[in-house]
């Protein structure tokens, strides 16, 4: 379960807007005041992220709660947003490609630029389908897993003294 803080924005109907606050994975690096990524990431990121995830436990506005989503979730909709775009992009170019070649089109490249732009298009098209059709099953959601105010103990640490 990958997990992450929020504050509760609102609630209806067993559901809770969220809000989280997004951090640069950098930001703990012993190097983080002298790297220019970090300098980078400080400039052109969102400050919050504002989600609806499914509210089980009843938390109410104002609440600091721990969200989280299946690991094997997040890999698979990771997979589908950056490779499903990227090969139906390939794929229509290579089609494009094919046609032009067909039809002995002389018009240089154009056939694949445009056919790659229709496909990275249709690959965002079919993203959106797929989150249009997923976006109410349970297996696709984040889900608010425990107050974040309740005080938690971690055992599996040894205490240094």
């Amino acid at each position: 379960m990958i997990e992450e803080p929020a504050t509760v924005i609102s609630v209806d109907d067993g559901y809770a807007v969220v809000e989280t606050q997004q951090r640069a994975a950098c930001g703990a690096c012993a190097s983080a005041s002298s790297c220019s990524t970090s300098v980078l990431s400080g400039l052109f990121k969102r400050r919050h992220n504002r989600l609806r995830v499914s509210n089980p436990i009843h938390a109410k506005p104002g609440a600091r709660v721990i969200i989280g989503v299946e690991e094997n979730v997040f890999l698979k909709i990771s997979f589908l947003v950056y490779l499903l775009p990227l090969v139906c992009m390939i794929v229509m170019a290579i089609l494009m490609q094919a046609v032009a070649t067909h039809f002995m089109w002389l018009t240089g490249e154009l056939p694949q630029v445009v056919g790659g732009l229709l496909g990275l298009i249709s690959g965002f098209f079919l993203l959106r389908l797929f989150a249009g059709q997923n976006q109410d099953q349970p297996g696709y959601q984040a889900v608010i897993l425990r107050s974040a105010d309740t005080a938690s103990v971690d055992f599996s640490r040894e205490y240094v003294g």
